[in-house]
């Protein structure tokens, strides 16, 4: 394994010389992966990775002019983290050198394992967020025409989102690069600009409303286990000034959090038993065109496609498989990742603005899978309203870190897939790691090899076509309470529940249970 130094990049565009090195307050989405980091420090708890494998004649002069003005135009990938008297505060530093590492394993006799197994020893170690940078970009050399272009990253810097963005943005750069153009100019904005657009949302009457609504929902139908969600059945809706003392705006910033929190950096139940979230145990399964285009058509019914229908109908079907698995109870509470950005520049800045909000179903046995999937949806949609409240994670009034009620989570991140990378082909892989509270089902769209997944044309999601695309789902499961084959178990009985549910959506769910 032979890693080669950077040529010398293109010059990055520069970046506010206001903003460098100068202090500011976290983001919201921020605090409470600081906190669990800080409490567990010595844990790879948000390290995240992505490889994309780049079939082609690479240029690799042109990555590296791409890779150095991504980093340029990206300042969260530029930023180290401190505690201070104050509370943490986060700073720009410039950029890395060398912004990419070349490693040729063109010798070995399977470099793609080699590569695979450097990947995760990367992704085991702690990034040192005031000291190291919160990303990385290793170049792997594998054969003629393939490499493989790894990118390492802290969750407290991107979110999945964030990490679509940022990849699209370096493949536009690429391709920009290798056929001699000129760029086009970046759309994401500065970090302060966030800050300004999340300072004003916490003042607006709009705060003020999605407090509400999840007071509401919080009021209105208690988890199973009775605690009436994170903030307790009586949480107040006022929405606290963002100057209030302990405000994660605030002036001095939210302090220690007073709640005890474990060894993992999970908070503790005031009850003071920790539900000891633990490392992963995976499975995976892939939903062909064919086959999503059919439980797609399930779900849509009798009546109008729901918004988000792909999601809701994978949310509908881990609420039927939860009420089969819990045995029949009827109040299902799903977690929900969602983006939290409203704004134009929100949805264009890679950055960590993620939510997760908990979607709370009523699951009964008497009505068709299309009508859960319809009564989904409409939750979906008016969670999605209000989705920049932080109901789960740091309290907005507190800033303490709030335990999640334990329930599955459902991350959706439909929201592309990279298929080229300027001339070369590209094949995208996530690496997530991290522990895992109970089980959690994290969807990718999976683009089909030329050709495949076209039988039965018939199938239709919608006017004339089937989806372009397939679903990857990984199943992974706390491995303090999960086995291997319970994981394996779990799978087989969501994808048996999958094809029940598709091939007749209207009869009651009771009959598929």
């Amino acid at each position: 394994m032979t890693p080669e130094t950077s040529p010398a990049p293109a010059p990055a565009p520069p970046t506010s010389t206001r903003a460098r090195g100068r202090p500011s307050h976290l983001a919201a989405a921020q605090y409470g992966i600081w906190e669990s980091q800080r409490h567990a420090p010595a844990v790879p708890l948000h390290e995240c990775g992505v490889a994309l494998t780049l079939t082609g004649a690479l240029d690799r002069l042109a990555l590296h002019r791409a890779v150095a003005r991504a980093l340029g135009e990206t300042e969260t990938l530029r930023t180290r983290f401190h505690m201070t008297p104050h509370g943490p505060r986060r700073a720009l530093v410039p950029p890395p050198l060398p912004v990419l590492t070349v490693t040729d394993l063109r010798h070995e006799a399977d470099p793609e394992a080699v590569a695979d197994a450097r990947i995760r020893a990367d992704l085991a170690t702690v990034t040192d967020l005031a000291r190291q940078d919160p990303c990385a970009h290793e170049l792997f050399l594998l054969g003629p025409e393939r490499a493989l272009l790894y990118f390492r990253y802290h969750h407290i810097v991107l979110d999945g989102f964030g990490q679509y963005l940022y990849l699209r943005r370096l493949a536009e750069l690429y391709e920009a690069f290798e056929s001699g153009r000129a760029p086009t100019a970046p759309a994401a904005v500065p970090l302060e600009r966030l800050a300004a657009d999340e300072a004003a949302y916490l003042r607006s009457p709009q705060y003020a409303e999605d407090a509400a609504y999840w007071h509401a929902e919080r009021s209105s139908t208690a988890p199973p286990d009775g605690s009436g969600g994170p903030d307790g059945p009586d949480a107040p809706p006022a929405a606290e000034p963002p100057d209030s003392p302990g405000h994660p705006a605030a002036a001095d910033g939210p302090g220690i959090p007073r709640r005890p929190v474990a060894a993992d950096g999970h908070a503790v139940p005031p009850d003071g038993h920790a539900a000891p979230p633990g490392p992963a145990v995976s499975r995976t399964a892939v939903l062909t065109p064919h086959r999503l285009g059919t439980l797609l058509a399930a779900g849509r019914g009798e009546g109008p496609a729901p918004v988000g229908h792909e999601a809701a109908t994978l949310i509908a079907a881990t609420a039927v498989w939860s009420y089969d698995r819990h045995g029949g109870r009827t109040g299902i509470v799903v977690n929900l990742p969602v983006t939290a950005r409203r704004s134009r520049a929100e949805l264009d800045t890679p950055a960590q603005l993620a939510n997760e909000l908990p979607l709370r179903l009523a699951v009964d046995p008497d009505t068709s899978f299309a009508a859960l999937v319809r009564h989904t949806g409409v939750k979906v949609r008016e969670a999605l309203r209000h989705q920049r409240h932080r109901a789960v994670g740091p309290s907005p009034r507190t800033a303490e870190p709030v335990a999640t009620p334990p329930a599955p989570q459902v991350n959706v991140m439909t929201f592309g897939a990279l298929s080229g990378f300027g001339s070369c082909r590209a094949t995208c892989r996530q690496y997530p790691v991290g522990l895992v509270a109970d089980i959690d089902l994290n969807v990718y769209r999976e683009l089909p090899a030329p050709n495949e997944g076209r039988e039965n044309e018939e199938v239709r999601t919608g006017p004339g076509h089937l989806p372009p695309y397939g679903l990857r789902l990984e199943f992974r499961a706390n491995s303090h309470r999960h086995r291997p084959d319970d994981v394996s178990r779990h799978r087989r009985r969501f994808l048996e529940l999958l094809d029940a549910v598709a091939g007749r959506p209207d009869l009651p769910l009771a009959r598929h249970l």
